[in-house]
């Protein structure tokens, strides 16, 4: 009986991936958001005011931070600890890296790299503006061409960054940060119709205005799907995870097949 049912199994297997490619190539986008262009203006203000907001909502600072401390195990929880986040933008992921420091004790050395000088100086304020006895150094420079010695660093950060690169500047980053950092913690967006309707019906819901439910459908768009991701991850000493809703980051290689949700 079960030898009847392969083929029919098999049969269905090939038709749920087909239509999986077709609904997935028809979600992808490359077109632009707002904050491409606009992320200093008040209405690029507005957007990361509301995506701010969004990753506090979600659980996503709160779940950044437990995997970097997968990482921070992993490496025999070094003191300093060597942190540098690529496209830190106006410092958000420094800021909660320093106050994490703080509250567990941990030495954390952290190093924040942007292309843009005026994102460098809202960081710079921000942190000033927090305390803290971190030290931290902010860089200008492409995220792809860093002008970091080979393995400078434990551990390299970025968050929310990938979807906004061309596949082949996406690459090079990757290989980058092999180079940099011992291990590193990268987390972006899922390509997925669950990720493109639930910004659809959450961002008003939740009284994000239209320009944030634009630039929050479209990043779903931009990004990797769960195979892409691998496949671009796959030179890095790491694993590729799902993180709800709709994302993917990467854990230590020595935790291949541990849970993500940890």
């Amino acid at each position: 009986m079960s030898e009847d049912r392969r083929p029919d199994q098999r049969l269905h297997a090939r038709l749920r991936r087909w239509t999986q490619e077709q609904i997935d190539g028809r979600l992808r986008s490359d077109g632009p958001e707002i904050l491409d262009d606009e992320g200093l203006s008040a209405r690029g203000q507005r957007i990361l005011s509301d995506l701010d907001r969004w990753n506090g909502l979600s659980g996503w600072y709160r779940q950044h931070l437990q995997r970097i401390r997968r990482h921070w195990d992993a490496l025999g929880k070094p003191q300093p600890f060597c942190v540098v986040d690529v496209g830190c933008g106006p410092g958000g992921m420094l800021e909660m890296l320093a106050a994490w420091g703080a509250r567990y004790s941990v030495d954390v050395e952290l190093t924040g790299v942007d292309s843009s000088p005026a994102y460098l100086e809202m960081a710079r304020q921000k942190l000033s503006a927090a305390g803290g006895k971190s030290a931290v150094r902010l860089v200008e420079a492409d995220a792809a061409r860093t002008p970091f010695a080979d393995g400078e660093f434990h551990l390299l950060t970025s968050t929310l960054m990938l979807h906004h690169l061309p596949d082949p500047v996406r690459v090079a980053l990757v290989a980058e940060a092999g180079r940099i950092a011992e291990s590193q913690y990268i987390f972006d967006l899922e390509r997925t119709l669950t990720g493109v309707v639930g910004w659809s019906v959450l961002a008003p819901a939740l009284g994000m205005g239209a320009d944030t439910r634009h630039d929050g459908v479209q990043s779903v768009r931009r990004a990797c799907s769960l195979e892409e991701f691998r496949a671009l991850m796959a030179p890095l000493p790491v694993s590729v995870e799902r993180a709800f809703p709709t994302g993917l980051f990467t854990s230590p290689a020595s935790r291949r097949g541990s849970p993500g949700s940890g």
